[in-house]
């Protein structure tokens, strides 16, 4: 597995909305696996926020807990978006909670 993280954004979510979105996320993914390493990232350094996007680093973590975890998230954020890129390229991206087995498939193409 590549040491470089997963980068999961939220398009189309305001600044505000993408910090909330980001934190909750963490949370949930935290739970469903906790030998996964996730941190908030700024877009931009000088923002006095927490971060509108999630830095996702698998290690020894399960990328089908982790996929499991960021489904249930969605499920319970109707209508939010994300979107999951690695080494620069987009993997994945609009998913939204029934598209469980492509955030899996994003996640293990990094296993």
């Amino acid at each position: 597995m590549s040491a470089s993280p997963i980068i999961i954004s939220f398009p189309g979510a305001s600044s505000a909305e993408a910090n909330r979105y980001a934190s909750g996320l963490a949370i949930a993914i935290r739970e469903s696996d906790g030998e996964v390493r996730v941190a908030q990232r700024r877009d931009q350094p000088d923002a006095q926020d927490f971060g509108a996007t999630l830095a996702v680093i698998l290690g020894t973590a399960s990328a089908t807990a982790v996929a499991k975890g960021v489904a249930a998230w969605l499920a319970r954020h109707s209508g939010a978006k994300i979107e999951i890129a690695a080494d620069g390229s987009v993997v994945a991206s609009n998913l939204e909670s029934r598209d469980a087995a492509r955030i899996a498939e994003a996640f293990k193409r990094r296993e």
